[in-house]
């Protein structure tokens, strides 16, 4: 079981409010802001002082100083960040972690209660972490699916790690990769993210496996990154999408008659994209009742 508190999202509010349009970075400005007063200075760790040492816990954030005078019931200016942009971020954060969140925020978490970027940043060779996050709703997938790859992406790509028995080499599975990177042209962080993994992650280790109904609906700097592409029966109106440009006619229309258990497959060794079947499960098999 796993939880967040603010003292493990205070430096990930980004991840949280990736879904949220923010077209002038106001709400990454104050983002930025809460992120700074509540680290410690000197460590960079959790440490809030100062105008920001009453805020511990989400309730805090979101109704005590420095986001809200509880004495006049308005949202307050910070730095350069208007009050009417505090108010908007309080409105939202309310509504993911108070309104509608599902469990996974708390005010501190328990002992026995997991951080999963701790949990993560523990992970040894020849071991399989399986996260669910069915339940969770849309911004707290994205926090969680965030909070891994940043993890690991840190693990790998900063020098000096700590870590002397990583891996050689780690491998993250995700359903549905198009929820986090969508084909638009405004990036988010979390796109960002995932954008770092597909472009830098095979030579530091980190490999990529996303898994989605159409691949048309993923970021083109994504499935351009990819070495190795799957490819299920897809109609014509999907292969003629600019991701599908690598296929020749001849494979788009073998591809639209596929059958069950049948997949291309792409990758630079095969000359030509060759065409995989799995066998039926053993129950289904013909002799076996």
């Amino acid at each position: 079981i796993y939880a967040y508190s603010l003292q493990d999202t205070y430096t990930k509010l980004d991840l949280l409010l990736s879904q949220i349009p923010d077209p002038w970075d106001t709400l990454g400005a104050l983002i930025g802001e809460i992120s700074a007063g509540l680290s410690d200075p000197r460590t960079g760790h959790w440490g809030p002082s100062g105008k920001w040492a009453q805020v511990t816990d989400w309730h805090s954030l979101l109704y005590r100083p420095p986001l809200f005078d509880p004495n006049s019931g308005q949202s307050q200016k910070i730095g350069e960040v208007p009050a009417v942009t505090v108010g908007r971020f309080r409105r939202i954060l309310r509504r993911i972690v108070e309104t509608r969140q599902s469990g996974i925020f708390v005010d501190q978490r328990a002992r026995d209660i997991k951080s999963i970027s701790e949990e993560i940043a523990k992970i040894k060779g020849g071991e399989v972490i399986v996260v669910d996050i069915a339940k969770l709703t849309d911004e707290e997938q994205t926090l969680v699916f965030g909070d891994i790859l940043r993890t690991i992406y840190a693990l790998y790509a900063e020098e000096g790690s700590e870590r002397e028995d990583l891996p050689q080499k780690v491998i993250i599975f995700v359903d549905e990769l198009n929820k986090y990177a969508p084909p638009r042209e405004k990036e988010s962080p979390i796109i960002e993210q995932v954008l770092d993994i597909a472009e830098r992650g095979r030579s530091l280790g980190v490999v990529l496996f996303g898994a989605e109904q159409f691949m048309s609906a993923v970021h083109e700097r994504v499935a351009g990154n990819c070495s190795t592409t799957v490819i299920g029966r897809s109609g014509s109106a999907e292969l003629a999408a600019v991701h599908y440009r690598f296929l020749d006619p001849a494979v788009k229309a073998n591809i639209t008659r596929l059958g069950k258990g049948e997949l291309v497959l792409s990758h630079a060794i095969f000359r030509q994209p060759i065409k995989i079947v799995f066998p039926k499960p053993a129950y289904l098999q013909e002799g076996n009742e």
